[in-house]
Order: structure tokens, then sequence, then C-alpha cells
């Protein structure tokens, strides 16, 4: 007989169109909402320790009364922190080799055997002002003079004065006029005097400052500069085309900004003929779906984007012109790749339905609790239905212990599979969450369980919003749920709540936290581990791995010929003990 090859063709996929979005998209903020409402939006989130640090820092950039610390007088308390302070000091009654020779070792000494991990890095942070400090004070041993050393240090390539409270620059900076890199990463510049700025400095670092507008300092910098590092400031979309008075730089990083334009900023970057590394990850414009190809399409000279080398495979071929929406939305995907060894749950009384799925909170993407906070005060997240009209709304306690009673306990289960199952509450279905969850679909219990790709797929026009989730540790949720439906008496008028009413009781088998991390290009997903055997509700962030690969059987594990035990996705694994979650998160990308 032929075979009907039309029947067994594949269906052809419908495509999903995007919903219809504006220019203002979620950005937008009516004139009737309460002032204030983006940091009620932003309260209670839980950062990761990164943005923790980030924003502690950025709020200190926004406070009005900033003590004013000039360069040289930045310079002199970080010297006083550092094992220079000793060997500068004019007054000190030990000679330069009994501080050498006494001093230095004993200090160095009990930083690395003494210390904690804490003062480790205050004492690195004091001692980086320049490259092999040790070196420098030795030469000044050497010749025993002390005014070697200070001059010694003005010929340094190199100068750090990271984290000293900076304010402003002033003439102090130009007798370094060997300078090479100067990083002034932490401080709080903002408007500041760029001529004081070395005519030879090819590298400068002005990362986690209070800059807000590039047009004030860039006219003046040095002409050969090459490198300009502007991460974590205060930059958006305006004054962007100050770039333009550098047109010798080759590695721009404009990293964790809120630049949210990204055909602008494009716009501009393509004229800059000799960048050839560009850092946009952390910003709302690097999180929209036509992010990468449309910045490989229209900047050909680029060959580091984010860190990432760019391979002639990661280049568009055809000519290639991205959809407006493309560029102001994406959809956000969580996927649960597998959870397995799940205790077995035991049987229910017939009429009961029991099923297993996952809840993921993510705030910044609820858009029903983003409304609710527009126009609300934070007093409550919580709204309850009215009750029925005709009857009473049964009490939870009662229904609840009905519901116990009618378990039957599975005699081969364990006494530590069944005693989780033996926890249920009722959820009360009269109270409405304007909070956080997201649900995926729910399944049977086995070994192994898979739910559909992708579990959770949320439509992001606030690329804003987006942004700061993967900024956040987000919370997972394994849910059981066991859901009765009881008969009730013949009641004297028939309504739709008098006929039926479904209880739905659950447990929490596991809660997650998961560190996102911002989204890579060259990526689809990140990929993250977890089981109860590690002792915390830490997700392991699985790396460049790929847990998608992974396979694992009930029956016994055979190595295939040629392969070991250790390759990855070369054979089946056997299922693991221990209750085990591997899942991912990312973003819709246009393909390359």
């Amino acid at each position: 007989m032929p075979p009907k090859h039309k029947e067994m063709a594949k269906k052809a996929i419908l495509q999903v169109n995007r919903p219809a979005i504006s220019d203002s998209t979620l950005l937008y903020v009516p004139s009737n909402a309460i002032e204030g409402y983006q940091e009620r939006i932003e309260t209670g989130i839980d950062w990761t320790l990164v943005e923790l640090a980030a924003r502690h820092h950025r709020q200190l950039c926004l406070r009005g009364n900033i003590t004013k610390v000039t360069f040289t007088e930045a310079l002199q308390n970080k010297i006083n922190k550092s094992i220079l302070k000793a060997f500068l000091n004019e007054q000190s009654n030990l000679s330069l080799e009994e501080q050498w020779e006494l001093l230095l070792p004993i200090t160095l000494w009990d930083n690395e055997k003494f210390a904690n991990e804490e003062s480790k890095i205050c004492f690195r942070s004091y001692n980086n002002i320049t490259d092999d400090m040790v070196k420098l004070i030795k030469r000044a041993v050497q010749l025993g003079d002390r005014k070697v050393l200070r001059q010694e240090l003005k010929l340094v390539p190199v100068l750090r004065l990271n984290d000293a409270q900076l304010t402003e620059l002033d003439s102090g900076l130009l007798e370094f006029q060997k300078l090479v890199t100067l990083n002034l990463c932490g401080n709080f510049l903002n408007d500041f005097d760029s001529s004081c700025i070395p005519r030879g400095v090819k590298i400068l670092e002005l990362q986690a400052n209070c800059i807000r507008n590039i047009k004030t300092f860039s006219e003046y910098l040095p002409s050969n500069l090459s490198y300009l590092g502007l991460a974590r400031n205060l930059l958006n979309d305006d004054n962007i085309e100050s770039l333009l008075s550098i047109p010798n730089i080759t590695v721009l990083d404009l990293s964790d900004n809120d630049i949210y334009n990204l055909e602008e900023i494009l716009n501009i970057l393509v004229r800059l003929p000799n960048l050839s590394a560009l850092f946009l990850a952390g910003n709302p414009c690097s999180v929209c779906s036509g992010y990468a190809r449309t910045t490989l399409t229209r900047l050909p000279r680029l060959k580091w984007l984010d860190s990432r080398e760019i391979l002639l495979t990661n280049r568009p071929i055809d000519p290639f012109e991205p959809h407006p929406n493309d560029l102001r939305s994406t959809y956000f995907n969580f996927t649960i790749f597998r959870i397995m060894s799940a205790p077995q749950p035991p049987k229910p009384e017939k009429g009961a339905i029991t099923t297993f799925h996952v809840e993921l909170e993510l705030p910044l993407l609820d858009t029903t609790r983003r409304n609710f906070l527009m126009f609300r005060q934070n007093e409550s997240l919580i709204e309850r239905l009215p009750l029925p009209e005709d009857e009473e709304w049964p009490v939870s306690n009662t229904t609840s212990k009905v519901i116990d009673s009618k378990i039957a306990i599975d005699s081969e289960a364990s006494a530590h599979d069944s005693d989780i199952y033996k926890c249920l509450t009722t959820k009360n279905s009269r109270e409405i969450y304007h909070f956080t969850t997201f649900e995926s679909n729910r399944i049977q219990w086995n070994k192994v369980m898979n739910f559909q790709e992708p579990a959770v797929r949320i439509f992001c026009p606030d690329l804003f919003a987006l942004r700061n989730t993967f900024r956040t540790v987000v919370t997972i949720r394994l849910i059981y749920s066991m859901t009765m439906t009881s008969k009730q008496n013949k009641p004297e008028k028939k309504s739709a709540h008098s006929l039926k009413q479904a209880v739905e009781q659950r447990v929490t088998l596991a809660t997650i936290k998961c560190s996102l991390r911002r989204p890579d290009w060259s990526q689809n997903s990140q990929h993250f581990h977890w089981d109860n055997s590690l002792g915390t509700n830490e997700a392991i962030h699985w790396g460049e791995g790929d847990l998608s690969v992974l396979q694992y059987s009930q029956a016994p594990v055979k190595i295939t010929k040629g392969k070991t035990e250790t390759d990855v996705g070369s054979l089946k694994q056997q299922i693991p003990e221990n209750l085990t979650c591997h899942f991912g998160f990312g973003i819709d990308t246009l393909r390359i």
C-alpha cells in the first residue's frame, strides 16, 4: 500500500504575531498615577548581591549633600591607607631598610594568614594604586631615599583611584605625565574637568560613577583615547551623540546604564570608524529580540560584542531591516527541563484530582501588580471576591479535615515520602493576589516529570522591567495540589455555586531561589540545577552547559562503546535519588 505522504507530512507551524504595541508601551505614566509608584514596584524585590551593591552606590550618587573631594585629596587619603604611607613618611623613626625588613613583611603576613575575606578585599583595594607597588618601594629602599619613591610614583603608567569618594579632578593629576591607564571607578564623578587628564592616557575607566551627561567632559578627553569605560553610570538616551567627539575610540563600555533606544545609539556608534569592541549588555535595549542581529548588521567592523568574539557565523548573511517591535519588546521564557525523584504521593479517594505544577514569582513582570500599584497605595496586594448570594462559603478548616480523612496512604510509600503530603493546606479561591505568580501546566506524578516548553512565556513590551528582572533573585516553587469536588445536598434554589464546590489543597515540595544573570546574545538561555542534597535553596548556575541534552533512565545504565561515563549527553544517566530540578531562563532573539 503506497504511503500517504500527504498525511504523514508535518503540519506547518502557524506563526503567532506579536501583540501590537505603541511607542510609549508601558513606559507611559498616566497623569493620575500616584507619585512614587515605581519605587513601590521595586520595593521588596529580592535583588542579586551585585545589584544590591550597585543600587547602594546609586542611592549615594543621587543624594544632594555629597562632600567635595578633589583628586589630590582622594589620592592622599588612599595612600594613607596603603603600604606606601610608612615609606613616604618623612617623620618616621624607622629607616627605609627597617620598614622593608620588619614592618612590610609583618603587614603582608598578617593579611595573608589572619585576615578574613572581606579584609583581604579591602587590603587589595587600598594597595592597587599602581601595578607592583612592592617593586616601586624596593627601588627607593635600595637608594635609601624617600623622595625617589614620591618621584617614581609620579612616573607610573597605571594609576587607580577607585572607591575614593572622588567628586572632581584637579591639576594634581597632570603631574602624572607618563600615565597610560587611569582608573577612577566607584566614585562620585559627574561634571568634571577632563582637561586635567594627562594627554597620554589611552585607557580611561569611569565605571560606577554619577555621570549623566557625556557632553560635559567628552570634548576635552585625550585625542588618543582608545578605551572608555562608562558602565554602571546614569546614562540614558539623552546626549549620547557626544560620543562622536572621541573619534579614535576602539573599545567602548556602556553596559548597565539606562539606554533604551537601540536604533538611536547604533546611528551614533556607526559613525565611530575605529570602534571594534562594544559593551551594551545590561541596558534595556540589550534585551529586545532584535538586539544582536541588528547590532551586528549595523556595525560590520565590530569584532567583540559584550565580551563575546564575533565569528563569521554570527554575522547575518542577507540584508536585514528589523521590525520596530523587535527593537522594543521580546518574550521572557522559563523552561523546566525535568523534575526528578519527587516523593510519590499517596493514592487519593476516588473523585480527587492530584497534580504537580511549578510556580514562578516575577514581581517586575506582573502587569496586574504594576497597574495595581500605579493607582493605589501599597497597603495591600490582596482583594477578595464577594460571597456567593445563595449560601455561606464553607469554612476552610472543616473542608481540610474532610479531605485529609479521605487520603489513603500507599503502603509501599516510605514514612518520609508520605509525611510531606499530610501537610496540605486549603487554597482560598476567593482571594485574588496581585503578586507575581505565574504557573506552569499541571501534570501527573512520575519519576521523571516533563513540562511543556516553555513552562512560562510572557510578552514584555517594557524593556526596563525585563532588564531589571534579570538582576533579581526569583523564587521557584514545586507544588503538589489535590482538588476534591463534593456534591452538596439538594438546594432549595439551584445556582452555579450550589451544584459543586471544587476545593483545592496544596503543599510546597521545594522552594528554590535562583540568582539570574543578564542575558547573553550568543546563548538562548541560562541553565540552573538544584537538588535537596545541596543543603540550601540556592540553585547552581550551570555555566554555559546545556542541561536539556542530559538523558536519564530508570533501567541500569549501559556505557556506549567508545564513550566514558564522564561524557555529558553521551549516555543515559541513572535517575538521582534526591529531588532534583533542572530549569532555564531566556528571552526570544532573532536568529542570526
